[in-house]
């Protein structure tokens, strides 16, 4: 994966192995041949040997359903891949458009573009990370107004609204903590870390039950929220989270949607948004939080 170059072809395969359900050799190969991208079977088998030693993605045979399927199990964390993907993708479509027409960027429009600064950093961080190697830097606090000088080794990169997140436990303590990568400079790579990721894993996880970039103490919780058919259209296309499961609609044409996350402000704030097309059903504790949070911006209004 040198230079996060991935062949077309593989982009391709792995897309195709993902959307479809179980296809067969023939599939595959007929799917790339549509295009442009002939390949023999000899050639699918090492394919599929090079996206397992270079991307971490395992394919493999499942012979009850007599096809292909990726194994997430033996795999790296495949959201997380598929959302590289999507990064790469963009960038390689940018990247040859620029090549064509340096006037390409006339015809986008981007919803922030600030969400960007730092991304310099991105590189130092993540080799800090694969080396176990903590780092400095200098982050800017809106609260205090100030800089203040961190050294911390760094866990992982988490992303959200399209903008970056390094998570990283601080020199002095076990303590983590979440810098946006906005707000910090000079980030410099130092020696090799004490601290051992593994040491971090249970508290790492719990950003699987996590909307944005924070998350509350115990365990996650049921979530389950009553939802008009129109936004649930919105939500299967791009959904909350990725333990969202929508239930069949009922009389009044509205859908229960169930997660299992933290319900932290990020949480919070994207029910919010859906606004009157969305009612929280459980648990009561939420249900309730929303019900004050809505009638204190009502009363905003009542003056």
């Amino acid at each position: 994966m040198s230079n996060y170059n991935i062949p077309l072809s593989f982009q391709s395969l792995i897309q195709f192995v993902y959307d479809k359900q179980y296809p067969t050799k023939t599939d595959i190969i007929s799917h790339l041949g549509e295009r442009d991208q002939y390949i023999s079977e000899r050639t699918l088998q090492r394919y599929f040997s090079k996206i397992r030693a270079d991307l971490g993605v395992e394919i493999e045979y499942h012979y009850l359903q007599k096809g292909y399927f990726i194994n997430e199990e033996k795999s790296v964390k495949v959201d997380s891949f598929f959302k590289f993907l999507e990064i790469v993708q963009v960038a390689d479509i940018f990247s040859n458009s620029l090549k064509d027409s340096n006037t390409i960027l006339e015809y986008v429009s981007f919803d922030d573009s600030k969400g960007f600064k730092g991304i310099e950093n991105l590189k130092d961080i993540l080799l800090a990370i694969k080396e176990q190697r903590e780092i400095t830097f200098l982050h800017e606090s809106f609260w205090r107004n100030s800089n203040h000088k961190y050294t911390i080794t760094p866990l992982i990169l988490k992303e959200y609204l399209n903008r970056w997140y390094v998570v990283g436990a601080l020199d002095n303590s076990d303590e983590i903590r979440t810098f946006g990568i906005d707000r910090i400079t000079n980030v410099e790579i130092q020696k090799l870390s004490k601290k051992k990721r593994e040491d971090f894993a249970e508290r790492l996880s719990k950003f699987n039950h996590t909307v944005g970039v924070t998350y509350g103490e115990g365990a996650p919780e049921k979530v389950s929220l009553l939802v008009d058919e129109l936004h649930v259209k919105y939500m299967r296309s791009l959904p909350l989270h990725s333990s969202q499961v929508i239930l069949p609609k009922n009389n009044e044409n509205k859908h229960q949607v169930d997660f299992f996350v933290y319900p932290n402000y990020e949480f919070k704030t994207q029910i919010l948004k859906i606004g009157s097309e969305v009612e929280v059903l459980s648990p009561q504790s939420l249900r309730e939080e929303i019900i004050g949070i809505l009638k204190a911006s009502l009363g905003n209004y009542g003056r």
